[in-house]
């Protein structure tokens, strides 16, 4: 992967995170019609950010796949949840690290408007909360969210709402 989103090679997520090699994620925002957002607690026992909040559901994209068939199977398996994606947008983030590791990601950002119950798959999250535009904006800034999450939350909440 460049920072073109050329693919020029392939590497699992262990080799990416502990050589810091680009490679490209997904990350889905659920929204309620009420207006609030799913947010997912990471495992405790993750490699990367245990236990922190995140997006709806959030994956690498394997070897050969969309970036949309990707955003579907994660949406799918983290939250059994299945919905209408529509792109918001696609980001090269900038390095975050962590933990000796480093997380270097083309992050296709989709949305996803559903009432749909979330079934989780608890080996890969501890939970599920909907939270309302100020609860939001307060756990941007109190160090309970993954660096990404906040950089994509951030972006949409100045200008993924507008069109709303």
């Amino acid at each position: 992967m460049n920072e073109h989103d050329v693919v020029t090679g392939s590497s699992n997520l262990g080799e990416c995170l502990s050589r810091g090699l680009l490679h490209r994620a997904v990350a889905v925002l659920v929204i309620r019609s009420t207006g609030e957002f799913v947010l997912q607690q990471r495992s405790r026992h993750d490699l990367w950010q245990p236990g922190l909040w995140t997006l709806s559901c959030t994956g690498h994209v394997k070897k050969g796949e969309t970036y949309d068939a990707a955003a579907v199977r994660e949406l799918e398996e983290e939250l059994g949840v299945k919905a209408n994606l529509a792109i918001f947008k696609k980001v090269l983030l900038p390095p975050i690290h962590s933990a000796g590791f480093t997380e270097r990601e083309w992050v296709a950002f989709y949305v996803a408007r559903t009432d749909l119950p979330c079934r989780i798959d608890t080996t890969e999250l501890e939970g599920v909360k909907e939270v309302d535009g100020p609860q939001l904006r307060l756990m941007l800034d109190d160090d309970s969210m993954t660096p990404d999450a906040v950089i994509l939350l951030t972006e949409y909440l100045k200008h993924g709402r507008k069109s709303e």
